[in-house]
């Protein structure tokens, strides 16, 4: 007697194999039976007839830290198939905590969002209590954040390490990685990541490797320095013997457009050469960050109220617009890829400068009358840098051409962030389905969906996740290929994904005949645990 039987569905199950007309039975959380069951028993049954089935799906990129505290329903990821949530990226985690804690929560609004939640914990052990004691209807697992850890010890400077800093560090990172950390990720085109030296990098994710965990790195330049980046990071690997996840693999500005052909190259090479180095990737051609991470690092360092003063500056100011014009050695500078006019206003913290939305810095200069870094500079001043931005910057040809790389795997990048998010938090996983395998063919249906499930859950050695097989934990989602799909738009970015009829998390149905239940099957997921 099974507890749920998934009949006469199209059975994917991650491992990459031709879809499969087959049942799938579980019980006590977990799947028991893939096959044949006609006449088994369940005390629940699911016609799959002209369904896909497959195993849930793994978002191995997010920034839900906080939105899985203000709604643990995280509605909009599972109306996508998303049973697994991978947090910690780009360096940015929210813990360990230290002396610098008011700062990173002050430049991380724009990542994070949701300032009305309290954290109330100083490691992950009680990040994940508190996560415990609300529920969550998906699983949770995460990074430890390199921005994080640096800015405990060392607040925001601008400066190396000092050995006794970097053995604080490392301890740091230990006691993340003996909690259940999967890894430790950097996030080096911001403060206080900018600031660290390749070496402080190797010895930290040194630490994170010898636990058994991935080296996730948001590379210091997607801009004009990308393959030098590409080759930090590879240098990396070599030196701390680590895994290594290029994250949100792309390049910006069309004088770079197809570097990534390169960069795709050299990581097939070290792969050949003994390595292990993956990306990740969202299938949209915009970005979506910090705008006050579009200035050169040294505005950054510090306080929030030291930022504050810089951008208030006319020295500072006329310094900002030299080097937005110059460059500045080991800076990405993507203002100057991709121009004033391809950065649009995505997020503001007040009211008042709500008018702003969806104009771009060009456009909004023009009606206040100030030239681009005058109005950033004035903007990011009087919303305290609670400013988040799009910036349209990949073409298409890229996009794909690192989709298809056989170390890929799909994360959606999102920020729930105000009320025009960027559109991949709600339809990453529906629109790489709908657009790149229905429509347009890119990837077979087989291939996309192991990038979403059983690569995943083996980049992050996630045991007993991402296939369905007996043994593996009841994570399900059931959807029709003929029309799921992103419904979310740049302009009307907080609409549900749709064709997701199942949704099933650690046995628990989550998405019931397409409605939401309210029932919460997700747990924390610990490094090594199943």
């Amino acid at each position: 007697m099974y507890d749920t039987l998934i009949s006469a569905g199209t059975v994917v199950d991650g491992r990459g194999k031709s879809p499969s007309r087959a049942d799938v039975g579980v019980k006590d959380g977990r799947i028991i039976a893939v096959g044949d069951l006609a006449g088994c028993g369940a005390r629940r049954r699911i016609d799959a007839a002209g369904l896909v089935v497959s195993p849930g799906f793994i978002d191995s990129h997010c920034h839900s830290e906080l939105s899985l505290l203000a709604d643990p329903s995280a509605e909009a990821k599972l109306r996508q198939g998303v049973t697994t949530e991978i947090l910690g990226n780009c360096g940015w985690s929210t813990f360990p905590r230290g002396g610098a804690d008011a700062a990173i929560r002050d430049l991380s609004g724009p990542i994070f969002g949701h300032p009305e939640i309290a954290w109330d914990w100083s490691d992950l052990s009680g990040y994940f209590e508190r996560l415990a004691g609300a529920g969550t209807s998906v699983n949770v697992a995460t990074l430890v954040g390199h921005g994080n850890v640096r800015a405990a010890v060392m607040q925001l400077e601008d400066r190396a390490a000092t050995d006794d800093e970097l053995d604080v560090m490392r301890a740091m990172v230990q006691t993340a990685m003996d909690q259940g950390a999967l890894g430790f990720s950097s996030g080096l085109a911001y403060p206080p990541g900018v600031y660290a030296s390749p070496n402080e990098l190797c010895e930290l994710a040194r630490v994170s490797s010898l636990a058994g965990g991935i080296y996730a790195t948001h590379m210091r330049d997607q801009v004009d320095g990308l393959v030098d980046s590409v080759r930090e990071a590879l240098e990396v690997a070599r030196r701390a013997k680590t895994r290594v996840l290029i994250s949100h693999h792309k390049s910006v500005g069309r004088r770079n457009f197809g570097k990534v052909e390169k960069t795709l190259a050299m990581l097939d090479e070290a792969n050949s050469g003994g390595l292990e180095v993956s990306s990740d990737i969202y299938p949209y051609l915009a970005g979506s960050s910090s705008m006050l991470m579009l200035l050169p690092p040294w505005v950054w360092a510090g306080r929030l109220e030291d930022v504050l003063a810089r951008l208030g500056d006319g020295d500072s100011r006329a310094r900002i617009a030299d080097e937005l014009e110059t460059g500045l050695s080991g800076w990405e500078n993507r203002v100057a890829a991709v121009g004033w006019e391809n950065i649009v206003i995505a997020h503001v913290g007040s009211e008042r400068n709500r008018h702003l939305l969806d104009l771009t810095v060009l456009e909004a200069a023009a009606q206040a009358h100030k030239s681009p870094i005058q109005f950033v500079c004035d903007l990011l001043l009087d919303e305290r840098c609670d400013v988040g931005d799009l910036t349209l910057n990949s073409c298409e040809n890229d996009l794909r051409a690192v989709m298809t790389h056989g170390r890929t795997v799909v994360g959606s990048d999102g920020l729930d962030v105000g009320e025009k998010p960027h559109p991949r938090l709600f339809g990453t996983f529906p629109r790489v389905l709908g657009q790149y395998v229905r429509e347009e063919g890119v990837l077979p249906m087989a291939a996309a969906i192991r990038k979403m499930t059983g690569q995943t859950a083996d980049l992050f050695r996630l045991r007993g996740l991402g296939y369905l097989q007996p043994g593996y934990r009841a994570d399900i989602v059931v959807f029709d290929p003929a029309v799921v799909s992103d419904t979310a738009t740049y302009e009307n970015p907080r609409q549900f994904a749709v064709g997701v009829e199942q949704v099933i998390v650690g046995g628990v149905s989550s998405i019931l005949d397409g409605q939401l239940t309210g029932d919460f099957g997700g747990r924390n997921l610990k490094r090594g645990a199943q």
